[in-house]
């Protein structure tokens, strides 16, 4: 058979089965039952959101033991919880973004090897301040890789399984901080806190190995930047899909696309959508990685055992999981937007109830549960209803920034809770502070839906006109 160019492509009426348009390929792989190579890259990522989850609790773990062994202030702490999450943030703002010039395999790749670097190095921190820039590197790997993850997860699931698999993929990363906890309660008194990070990067390497080795490229990228072999590999993977090889890749008509996403989600009623969706979720993710990452150490300190503080962490973790199967199983009958709003005003209640009964250790820990559950529940209501707000063109930048913005805005609450701690703050007033920005975040969401409303409204008329 005689190859087309690469630049070249056929008028549409004149395709053959075997030269079939890039996004009419897509939507048929999309609409068909899941075959095992799309399984397998599902699982992959699943499972490399798992050790993300782990690498970044690591921290929140270590800390009761950490800041007795170096005699490390509140303030001092709250900045070393926050490194992994300023590394996130940047990452996802600034190495994202490469993945649309060098692919998402190899991006993913990259960051592998970082978050591998920033766990190895931690393991060998003698200071405080060496162990700050060696959690910063590792959550930018973190940062990098999990936008990536969220693309190569939607496209290779089918579209039937593709509410399912997501609720899961959200559900990954309180798994794996979970399996910290879990692994940190036996490990680190026996081992020392060093194990722990020791264990997220043996981890991270092997995971590294199977994805270098199993790891694919999306077809998206490979249809739409034309790397050198793109048909190649296009066909490799429609091959291992179950579907006919193409004969060439028709001319790529992409212009301006970056700029017209950002300009399309900061104009016109979609602009203040934005702005909802960043403030909402900003206020969230603040709370959320507040009690992520001080609860384990307020407990402990209340109670006087480590393994009580790291016992009501992984239980807020294992409710996290909980969360997001829960609100996956109901936003198959109902609306998400109402149901993320439940969520967050049902974690504010929660919050305020926890600072009223933490000190009494076994209610606090069936209290943390649900607390974990609400919050975890926000955030997989948040990824839901985010793409609904832009068209596909947008949708990445939008809901990218939206991420990423978030995490810049929750690298504020644990540095803050350590000057508060510091100044004398009592950690039952802390968790009655942070409702507030939980109540704040379900008012942003309603707002949001207020104004979809009156779109929804204003275009009625001319749709009956049109009919």
């Amino acid at each position: 058979m005689t190859k087309l160019t690469l630049s070249g492509g056929v008028p549409p009426d004149s395709l053959s089965p075997n030269q079939e348009a890039p996004m009419e390929t897509l939507a048929e792989i999309r609409s068909s039952a899941m075959s095992r190579f799309q399984v397998m890259a599902v699982v992959i990522a699943l499972t490399l959101i798992l050790i993300d989850g782990f690498d970044v609790a690591a921290m929140a773990y270590a800390a009761p033991v950490l800041s007795r062994e170096w005699g490390i202030a509140p303030a001092a702490l709250g900045f070393l919880l926050s490194a992994s999450l300023f590394g996130m943030a940047a990452g996802s703002i600034f190495l994202t973004p490469l993945a649309d010039k060098i692919g998402r395999r190899r991006l993913t790749l990259i960051s592998l090897v970082v978050i591998s670097i920033g766990m190895v190095a931690s393991v060998f921190a003698t200071d405080a301040t060496q162990l700050l820039v060696f959690r910063i590197v590792t959550g930018l790997g973190v940062g990098g890789m999990m936008a990536n993850l969220n693309v190569l997860v939607s496209e290779y699931s089918s579209d039937k399984r593709r509410g399912s698999i997501m609720g899961i993929y959200t559900a990954g990363y309180p798994i794996g901080a979970t399996i910290g906890g879990i692994v940190a309660g036996p490990l680190i008194p026996s081992l020392g806190w060093q194990s722990l990070f020791a264990v997220g990067a043996v981890l991270t390497i092997i995971m590294l190995v199977v994805s270098w080795v199993w790891l694919p490229e999306s077809l998206d990228y490979l249809f739409t930047r034309r790397p050198a072999g793109a048909l190649g590999r296009v066909n490799n993977i429609l091959a291992k899909i179950g579907r006919p090889a193409l004969d060439t890749l028709p001319a790529s008509t992409a212009t301006g696309k970056e700029q017209s996403a950002i300009r399309e989600i900061l104009t016109g009623p979609i602009r203040f959508r934005t702005f909802m969706l960043w403030a909402g979720y900003g206020c969230l993710v603040a709370a959320y990685y507040f009690a992520n990452t001080w609860t384990p150490k307020i407990i402990a300190g209340v109670t006087g055992d480590n393994s009580a503080g790291v016992t009501t962490g992984t239980i807020a973790n294992a409710g996290g999981i909980l969360g997001c199967f829960v609100f996956s199983a109901l936003a198959v009958r109902y609306r998400a937007r109402p149901l993320l709003v439940i969520a967050l005003l049902g974690s504010a209640a929660a919050y305020i109830v926890f600072s009223m009964l933490f000190s009494q250790i076994t209610l606090a820990m069936v209290l943390a549960l649900f607390l974990g559950m609400l919050t975890t529940a926000g955030i997989a209501g948040f990824y839901t209803v985010s793409p609904e707000i832009y068209s596909a063109r947008a949708r990445a930048t939008g809901v990218g920034w939206m991420i990423g913005l978030g995490r810049l805005v929750s690298i504020v609450a644990p540095i803050l809770v350590g000057y508060l701690l510091s100044g004398g703050w009592k950690p039952e007033n802390i968790f009655v502070l942070f409702a507030a920005p939980l109540a704040a975040s379900a008012l942003c969401i309603l707002a949001l839906g207020h104004s979809l409303k009156r779109q929804a409204r204003t275009a009625q008329p001319v749709a009956a006109t049109v009919s």
